[in-house]
């Protein structure tokens, strides 16, 4: 790349570091590659002026027409950068509205349908040289796990945000089903792995003005809310791991698989990702009742179940509370207890963002204080 170009696609990383989950710098620079892959430049310089809250039109042209483009020419490239899946978008009584988008959550899902093996290359060296970190950076996850519906008995304190029909239930409206991109990527990248639980790609929900976008663009097909239980009673007799977003009225529920999800494929990596995922369960084993068959060490997606002296045994520190190995377990010797600590999490999507925000500047702040 030339100078100029480095400058305007760097003033972009820049501005996109700003958000919750940011877009950190790296020694190869290959983050300047994937906004280059992303962006056009005149896409990246408009990109620069956009905000990570929702604003219309009018106000972004204050903000670029010493540019020389015009409201009309504006309006275009915002629209192609929706398609593009770069930047978010929604309607607020018929007024168009536009913001930043992250990496993730969010330029890599809109990816859904269109991934390419130049992406994805560019994705995995952003990923192992500084995107991987920077996700985990806060501790606060933008996702949490909710257990399978049949794992949770009466003795279960249940919390109406753990319960996957209330979710549903109190969704906003319109709701959507698309293909889930984590698997589509285990396709596209060159080291070609397909899922080993389901060859069904259409297992991912999304609500309100989010499933809308997807619905506009092409990405998704609107479904009813009974229709959208249907598909939760499959991905749970499948054996995925239901992954709302991290809120009491969260914006989309993942159905993961710890050998195409990116996320689990990581937490999977570390030796107390209970720590790290939001979950207010545990898995408890019977020694009486286990029979030590191995059902649930094969049910399991983290890893979390061993056989040892013939009886199942559990890592708590790997144990998310899924209760996919509840369910399968043929002696009934497994269950769910609620932690004694409970975590809630915040009530939608932008106060999520905001206390990864806050959690992000304190560590700033706590690091610059150590270098003076």
């Amino acid at each position: 790349m030339e100078a100029e170009e480095i400058a305007i696609y760097r003033n972009l990383q820049k501005h996109l570091d700003e958000l919750p989950v940011g877009f950190p710098p790296t020694k190869s620079g290959v983050e300047l590659k994937l906004l280059k892959y992303l962006f056009t430049l005149e896409e990246a310089k408009i990109a620069t002026k956009l905000s990570f809250t929702y604003e219309p039109i009018k106000i972004i042209y204050n903000r670029v027409k010493e540019s020389n483009i015009s409201i009309t020419e504006l309006e275009l490239l915002l629209e192609n950068l929706v398609s593009k899946g770069t930047i978010h978008y929604k309607k607020d009584s018929d007024e168009k509205l536009y913001a930043n988008a992250m990496l993730v959550i969010g330029i890599f899902e809109y990816q859904v349908n269109k991934l390419t093996m130049e992406f994805m290359d560019l994705m995995k060296q952003y990923g192992q040289e500084a995107f991987d970190v920077e996700m985990f950076r806060t501790r606060t996850s933008q996702t949490r796990i909710i257990p399978v519906e049949k794992s949770l008995t009466h003795e279960n304190i249940i919390e109406t945000y753990s319960n996957v029909r209330n979710i549903i239930r109190n969704a906003e409206e319109p709701l959507a089903i698309t293909n889930c991109v984590c698997r589509q990527k285990q396709d596209v990248r060159r080291e070609k792995d397909p899922c080993k639980l389901t060859d069904r790609y259409e297992t991912c929900l999304g609500f309100g003005h989010s499933a809308q976008m997807y619905i506009d663009q092409g990405w998704a097909r609107q479904v009813t809310k009974e229709e959208a239980l249907d598909i939760l009673d499959k991905n749970e007799e499948t054996g995925l791991i239901l992954q709302p977003g991290n809120a009491i009225r969260p914006d989309f529920i993942c159905s993961c698989c710890g050998c195409c999800c990116g996320l689990l494929r990581d937490l999977k990596k570390m030796n107390n990702p209970a720590r790290l995922m939001k979950t207010n369960y545990v898995v408890e084993v019977d020694s009486e009742l286990c029979t030590g068959c191995g059902v649930c060490v094969d049910r399991c997606q983290m890893g979390a179940l061993s056989i040892v002296d013939d009886i199942s045994s559990v890592n708590r520190k790997k144990c998310l509370g899924c209760g996919l190995c509840v369910v399968t377990c043929p002696s009934e010797a497994i269950n769910l207890s609620n932690k004694e600590k409970e975590s809630s999490p915040p009530k939608t999507t932008d106060e999520l963002n905001a206390l990864i925000l806050s959690k992000k500047k304190e560590l700033i702040d706590k690091y610059n204080k150590s270098k003076n």
